[in-house]
């Protein structure tokens, strides 16, 4: 496996039924497709190192409620299923129930994504279809996520965090920038350092930096 490859993400957003429980909330369906992809490896031909999708839905309400100068813009709470959609010693995947809680001031957005991990039963040997893919997961991606962006003159900055808040220590953190280029296209910057970029190597520890574009306001 060659350290240089290509990274890119696909996500969709549709929101399935609107102004729900009192015209209070909405439901929304999205699926994500992250791959990696060895592009530049031609000894073993090219090709994607690990493909992960994650299908989620949630219930969405927005309060805009107000403390002082920042608002309660949404709260969520939602399932999500995260696979690499393989099979054998190689096969990843975990469900998570998830409380997404939205705040911003300014041109500053902040989101705390609490979740919990919905047990599985134990597999009898690694090979065994059924049972949980992995068991120490939590140690690498802990209970949740805090997101924050900021924007300024067309240029968005983000950082999100993951911790386990154990005493080893293990998380996360992935730094973005993205800035205008052409109409919706924007180049885009994003570091990673820590674990569970990808499923595959969840508990492996990564250091890496990369660049390109990004397509965003669509709708």
């Amino acid at each position: 496996i060659e350290h240089t490859e290509i990274k890119f993400q696909i996500s969709l957003k549709y929101k399935v039924i609107e102004e729900i429980f009192q015209e209070t909330g909405d439901l929304y369906f999205a699926y994500t497709n992250q791959s990696y992809w060895q592009a530049f490896n031609d000894d073993i031909s090219s090709p994607f190192r690990e493909i992960n999708h994650e299908p989620e839905f949630w219930l969405q309400f927005n309060p805009r409620q107000r403390l002082g100068a920042v608002k309660f813009t949404a709260a969520s709470l939602g399932f999500a299923h995260e696979s690499n959609g393989r099979g054998g010693t190689l096969s990843r995947s975990w469900n998570r129930v998830f409380l997404n809680l939205v705040f911003e001031t300014g041109n500053l957005a902040l989101a705390i994504k609490p979740w919990y991990r919905l047990p599985e039963d134990e597999k009898t040997n690694p090979g065994d279809p059924h049972g949980d893919d992995n068991p120490n997961i939590l140690k690498y991606m802990g209970h949740g996520e805090l997101t924050m962006a900021y924007r300024t003159n067309g240029n968005t900055f983000s950082a999100v965090w993951r911790n386990n808040l154990r005493s080893d220590n293990r998380g996360a953190i992935e730094l973005g920038w993205s800035f205008p280029l052409f109409r919706r296209l924007k180049g885009y910057v994003q570091y990673f350092n820590g674990y569970g970029e990808s499923l595959i190597d969840y508990d492996a520890y990564s250091n890496r930096i990369g660049a390109g574009f990004l397509l965003t306001d669509w709708l």
